[in-house]
């Protein structure tokens, strides 16, 4: 390893012992200890939970970012190992009630970066820069990518330049100056050359590292700064209002998609709350399933508008509803009207 280079590796294997390896961002370590810093961007077990986790996943991100922004200030190197982006997503309420969080996988860079990201799996790439170091990589490692930048990012990573491609329109490897630093994205590895790989990170770790910036730079006035610094300002303001737009139109086209599930899917998980979401839309405003009280009946949900509140129960089958489904379900309308003095309708849905 290039001398005084100190590595740290998250999710990606390293032969050389001298390289510190952790298997998630949850570390102890405060990335800016190091030179340079290895992500390969950790799936998630699942996308769908609940608060707590989410809470603990974004509270990890914020922290690693806040140690990236001083790595960078320091002249730090940050390689990204492009790999599949997954949102962790959690609501404050049911499946058609509250608000959706959620927290993606490359959020210790920012939480917009992995909306320019794409999953797909390959090997073909071509180069644009023979001269830069990470080429010189790649050719002597094999190649594996599993994710690509689908196009080109906004703020701050807008002076991203890209020296690899996997086709037409696609990028997996670039590099961008960062503060005092360095931001390099490479396309996942199968085998790494790890040589070529710690020159070229010494190469931009302190060969093409400026002079620290004096304390009164700052203070010089330079002539349209003021203008230009105003457009960018207010050039991000329209990118988070828009930013903002599309995530709410992302949410509407889920929740559009979910009714999908009403073709297909079966049980309590799936099928029975977005019945319960379709009936929401028809105005019926229903209520999760319960157990009738005072009994051992179960119901997979309430309508509490219409003319009579009703009583829910989803079967689900290609096939039309046998006779011998409506007798349990009679039993239960009438130990639901002994116990609530209330005569509900039955909803018997087999879809």
């Amino acid at each position: 390893m290039a001398k005084r280079l100190r590595v740290i590796s998250i999710n990606f294997p390293f032969q050389n012992s001298e390289v510190v390896q952790e298997s998630t961002l949850e570390t102890e370590r405060a990335l800016f200890d190091f030179d340079v810093v290895v992500i390969r961007p950790q799936r998630f077990n699942k996308i769908n939970g609940d608060n707590a986790t989410y809470r603990a996943i974004e509270a990890i991100m914020t922290t690693k970012s806040v140690e990236l922004n001083s790595l960078f200030a320091q002249g730090g190197v940050l390689v990204v190992l492009l790999d599949v982006p997954e949102f962790y997503k959690t609501s404050t309420g049911g499946y058609s009630h509250g608000s959706v969080y959620s927290v993606n996988n490359y959020e210790f860079l920012d939480s917009t970066f992995a909306t320019y990201i794409r999953s797909g799996s390959g090997q073909q790439i071509s180069y644009s820069d023979p001269a830069e170091p990470f080429v010189a990589v790649l050719k002597k490692s094999t190649v594996a990518w599993t994710a690509y930048v689908a196009r080109i990012p906004g703020h701050p990573f807008n002076d991203l330049r890209f020296f690899a491609s996997a086709g037409a329109g696609t990028a997996v490897g670039g590099k961008m100056p960062y503060g005092e630093g360095h931001l390099i994205l490479l396309p996942n590895l199968a085998q790494l050359d790890e040589t070529l790989f710690f020159e070229a990170c010494a190469e931009y770790r302190y060969k093409r590292q400026g002079s620290a910036p004096p304390e009164w730079i700052n203070r010089v006035s330079l002539p349209g700064l003021q203008v230009m610094e105003s457009a960018i300002g207010s050039l991000d303001k329209q990118i988070s209002v828009l930013q903002i737009a599309r995530e709410e139109a992302e949410q509407r086209r889920e929740e559009r998609v979910a009714f999908r599930k009403l073709l297909y899917e079966k049980g309590k998980t799936q099928l029975e709350p977005i019945v319960r979401r379709a009936l929401d839309d028809l105005g019926f405003e229903t209520k999760p399933g319960e157990t009738i009280t005072g009994t051992n009946y179960e119901i997979d949900g309430r309508t509490t508008k219409g003319s009579t509140p009703g009583i829910i129960e989803v079967k689900g089958s290609k096939k039309q509803i046998p006779l011998d489904e409506f007798s349990p379900f009679v039993v239960k309308i009438l130990a639901d009207h002994q116990a609530t003095n209330i005569m509900s309708k039955g909803i018997l849905g087999r879809l």
